[in-house]
């Protein structure tokens, strides 16, 4: 019986089996705050820059506004040109 039982193992050797990874959850886990984590870094990122631009154009179009003749008269140039992208950018 026993001899029989030797024949049958070394014909069919057994694979071993794999045991559970008692950190499978605490990985999934990590590795989906890390995710998160990158996607919030790269969203700020892009914030930032939009609000670097936003700030750049609206100092350049102080600068343009506050523009003044010798006599101290604002240039009408600007001013209108400025008033024509308001009316475009509201259509």
């Amino acid at each position: 019986d026993s001899a029989e039982r030797r024949r049958q193992q070394q014909q069919h050797p057994r694979k071993k089996r794999r045991k559970a990874d008692p950190l499978h959850h605490a990985k999934k886990e990590a590795e989906r705050r890390n995710a998160e984590q990158s996607q919030l870094e790269s969203q700020k990122l892009a914030n930032e820059k939009a609000e670097g631009r936003k700030q750049h154009s609206r100092k350049v179009r102080a600068r343009k506004l506050m523009k003044r003749t010798r006599r101290g008269q604002p240039v009408m140039k600007n001013v209108i040109g400025d008033m024509l992208s308001k009316i475009k950018s509201d259509m």
